[in-house]
């Protein structure tokens, strides 16, 4: 069971494991794609609530999404986190080591495609 499954549930529409195999070679994400497209996601929600949050006048709303803000936060600390540990996302590298990871990945995925 893949961490996925974990989140949103196993698949229980009844396919059997032929057709979730070529799904699967269809979409070609892998977990860490998708873990790196919800981080971006992430990291876009933030950016959004903390643009909207200064300009609410309602005082109501303003603690509504203040509080979606924080959640987001604290979810985006254990996202970044799983992502570092896995070795999927290398925060912590140097510019010239992150643009590195970058083209060796490119370069992987061009040698899968032929």
């Amino acid at each position: 069971m893949s961490w996925i499954d974990s989140v949103l549930g196993p698949d229980e529409s009844g396919t059997n494991s032929n057709n979730q195999n070529a799904n699967q070679d269809q979409s070609n994400l892998s977990e860490k794609d998708i873990a790196l497209d919800m981080l971006a996601m992430s990291k876009t929600d933030i950016g959004m609530l903390a643009k909207v949050i200064p300009e609410t006048t309602n005082p109501e709303v303003r603690q509504l999404l203040t509080t979606q803000l924080n959640g987001c936060i604290a979810s985006h600390f254990k996202l970044s986190d799983m992502l570092i540990t896995k070795g999927w996302y290398n925060a912590y590298g140097t510019p010239q080591e992150q643009i590195k990871q970058d083209i060796d990945s490119a370069n992987q995925v061009l040698q899968q495609q032929c």
